[in-house]
């Protein structure tokens, strides 16, 4: 049930005539220019919100070298488990290549735990740095910045703790695994710098 935007008259959700049946005002035309100017401000809030949204991740991203630096090395722990990131107990290196490759061919042997603890942390470093990277494109503000640096601690944290059991459990490190520790300091050290920077 809908009403006549000029005299208020109750019309049917069926009522398919152009004019009102009591003040015959045409209900598709009436007040139509003010009906234009309230959907043109309306859309124009809509866009800066989105704009505003838009400049936040650009400036989180690209938003002077030290954020450029970080955004990049983000990324970086993908590329790093490419190369050896552990070698197992009977001698053979685990990459993220190798264990994609394992798996598909179901020759990953996940019931091993030299196997098993390396391949948890490679799905730890893959999982917690998606969230660091969302996280780190909303850093504008005093909150933003300090949830970066958290999360940053969460990952290297957790990052600690899947080392320490695939080393408990025969797995060597090697130097796949030596570079996303010193990218994982990097990026936490960046988001002190550039914590300090915007809030000078």
């Amino acid at each position: 049930m809908s009403n006549c935007p000029k005299c208020g008259e109750k019309l049917s959700p069926l009522y398919m005539k152009q004019n009102c049946p009591k003040c015959n005002t045409n209900l598709v035309y009436y007040d139509l220019e003010n009906r234009l100017k309230a959907d043109h401000e309306q859309a124009m809030r809509e866009q800066e919100a989105v704009d505003r949204v838009l400049n936040n991740i650009k400036a989180s991203a690209f938003g002077g070298p030290l954020q450029i630096i970080r955004f990049v090395l983000m990324f970086s722990p993908l590329l790093w488990m490419c190369l050896p990131m552990f070698k197992a107990n009977d001698g053979e290196n685990i990459t993220l290549i190798s264990v994609i490759m394992g798996i598909i061919n179901g020759e990953f042997n996940l019931s091993n735990p030299t196997y098993l603890f390396p391949f948890i942390t490679m799905v730890c470093i893959i999982l917690f740095s998606l969230m660091v990277i969302i996280s780190s494109l909303f850093s504008v503000g005093k909150k933003a910045l300090k949830r970066n640096e958290v999360f940053s601690a969460i990952n290297n944290i957790a990052f600690l703790i899947c080392m320490l059991l695939s080393i408990t459990n025969g797995a060597n490190l090697k130097i796949g695994f030596a570079l996303v520790v010193i990218t994982y300091s990097c990026v936490f050290y960046l988001h002190i710098l550039i914590d300090k920077k915007l809030n000078k």
